[in-house]
Parts: C-alpha cells; sequence; structure tokens
C-alpha cells in the first residue's frame, strides 16, 4: 500500500483547521483544572480540617478511573444535569443541543486537575519557609508575602511539570471525540471517510499535534529561562527582586 500524498497535502489544511477548536477545548480545561487544583492543593496545605481528607479522596478517586470512563460518565450526566436546570437559567431544555463540550471540558478538567494538585502542592513545598520567615522581617503580610515572594516562585517551580501536563492535556483532547466533540482528530477522520484515507488524514494531524506542542515547549522553556530570576538565590533573591520592584 503506498501512501497518497497528494491527498495530504491537500487534506493538510482542513485538518489544520480544527485546531482552533482544539486548543479552546484543551486551554478551557486546563483553566478549570488549574481553578481545582488551587482549591485541592490550597486545601491539602492550609490542612483546613475535614475539606483537606474530602480533597484527598476526590483526588484519588478520579485519578482512579480512566478518562474514558469519565468523559462517558458526564456525556451520559449532562442530559440529566441540564434538564435538571431547565428553565432556571431562562433557556428551555433541548435534547438535540446538548453542551456536549462542557461535558468534555468538565471531564478533562478533573482528570487533569487531580494531577495538577499534586504539583501545585509539591512546587509550594519546594519553597525555602525562610522566604517566608524574610517577608515578615521585612513587615509584610501573609497575604502580601504569598503574591510578592511566594507564589512567583511557585509557579515558576511549576512550570516544566504544568508545560509537560498541558501537553498530555492537549493529546488527551482527541478523546473527546467519543463525546460527539469535534476536534482535530475527529475532522481527519470525517475528512478520510470518503476515500478510506485514514492512515493520510491521521498523519497530518500527528504531524499538526507534534508541531503544536514543540512549539508550547519552546515557549516554555523560554518563559521558564527569562522567569527564573525569581529562583535566583534560594537564600533570598525573591524577596530581593520584589524589593527593587
Amino acid at each position: 500500500m503506498n501512501l497518497d500524498t497528494d491527498f495530504m497535502l491537500s487534506d493538510f489544511p482542513t485538518v489544520f483547521a480544527a485546531l482552533p477548536s482544539t486548543l479552546l477545548l484543551s486551554l478551557d480545561s486546563m483553566l478549570w483544572a488549574l481553578v481545582f487544583a488551587l482549591i485541592c492543593g490550597g486545601a491539602q496545605l492550609a490542612k483546613i480540617p475535614v475539606l483537606d481528607k474530602v480533597t484527598l479522596v476526590i483526588n484519588t478517586f478520579i485519578k482512579g478511573i480512566p478518562l474514558v470512563v469519565q468523559l462517558l460518565f458526564c456525556y451520559y450526566a449532562v442530559p440529566y444535569v441540564v434538564k435538571w436546570f431547565d428553565g432556571l437559567t431562562g433557556r428551555a431544555y433541548d435534547p438535540r443541543h446538548l453542551p456536549y463540550f462542557g461535558a468534555a471540558v468538565l471531564a478533562l478538567a478533573l482528570n487533569f486537575g487531580a494531577y495538577i494538585t499534586d504539583v501545585v502542592i509539591s512546587s509550594a513545598r519546594a519553597v525555602d519557609k525562610g522566604q517566608w520567615e524574610s517577608a515578615y522581617a521585612c513587615g509584610m503580610t501573609r497575604f502580601q508575602a504569598l503574591r510578592r515572594i511566594v507564589a512567583p516562585q511557585i509557579a515558576v517551580i511549576s512550570l516544566p511539570n504544568m508545560t509537560n501536563y498541558f501537553i498530555w492535556l492537549l493529546k488527551g483532547t482527541s478523546l473527546a471525540s467519543i463525546v460527539n466533540v469535534t476536534e482535530m482528530l475527529t475532522t481527519a477522520r470525517l475528512s478520510a471517510s470518503d476515500g478510506y484515507q485514514f492512515l493520510e488524514a491521521y498523519i497530518d494531524a500527528a504531524v499538526i499535534y507534534w508541531i503544536v506542542c514543540a512549539c508550547i515547549e519552546w515557549a516554555s522553556g523560554r518563559l521558564y529561562r527569562s522567569a527564573g530570576r525569581y529562583l535566583a538565590s534560594p537564600s533570598g533573591g525573591a524577596l530581593q527582586h520584589s524589593n527593587r520592584s
């Protein structure tokens, strides 16, 4: 069997046109995953009674279930939730136009948020406690120390792992096709269905995924190097930078 390179070249723009929807799904999911991770991670770091145990159990439960199962659960649960809220938001329930995009975002956000929670916790614990003490010695409140000293260091420390999880999430969006969400892989499959040239279409999708992931890694590396000044001096470099600013 020979590859139809002419079809690959002609179909590439069609597959590429679905990239914005894939990126939108990835960004929306990552945003809510971060919100979920910050809530769960904050509860566990602060050791809030009951809530820290509840978030730990929830994270363990989510990480123990395959992403496909979570996608299917959200897919079948959305109609019940939407019907229950029927009329409360001023919109009528229409079973023909259900927000399956939101179901995919929910499933991806919960799945990756559970893993990103571990990144938030480990990054926060990696910051030297002397940073807090130095900030207090300068007269800062706990919130000021967190915002100006600790949070920037947590962000820089977590950046490599956050980048990896975002790339995994981007590739994980290909599973959203099983819940009727049209993204890049679905577009590739549909464009190849007439001539059964699936391999060529999937190669196009693979090349686009690879280019996008490479660009993300490059941008993350540049950002990490430029933001690394917050970690330049573990004994107080971030505090000195904050005082200068």
